[in-house]
């Protein structure tokens, strides 16, 4: 499955070989056909100052395919920068989206 967009992104190799060992081939597969969307999500998350991206993508790979207005919309309801800070703390706390 290709995911060579993801190095264009700056993911390294061994990120996105722990991507296809940690989920399921559904996921992995709808990753990929998101792609676009997934990028988008990715560059937002390191814009508002997420650092915990690769974990993101190796733990809760599913919420690349949320559609990105959606991801946008969710953090401007809440204070984005305690959300930002909870994630980075803990990646569980992207259940508030």
């Amino acid at each position: 499955m290709q995911m060579d967009f993801l190095k264009d992104l700056g993911i390294e190799e061994e990120t996105i070989t722990k991507i296809k060992k940690n989920n399921i081939s559904s996921v992995v597969r709808q990753f990929i056909c998101d792609r676009e969307n997934a990028s988008r999500i990715i560059l937002y998350f390191r814009s508002v100052g997420i650092l915990v991206v690769d974990d993101l993508l190796i733990r809760r790979l599913e919420i690349f395919s949320i559609d990105y207005k959606r991801i946008v919309t969710s953090f401007e309801n809440y204070n984005t920068k305690v959300l930002v800070a909870l994630i980075n703390e803990d990646i569980s706390a992207i259940n508030f989206l």
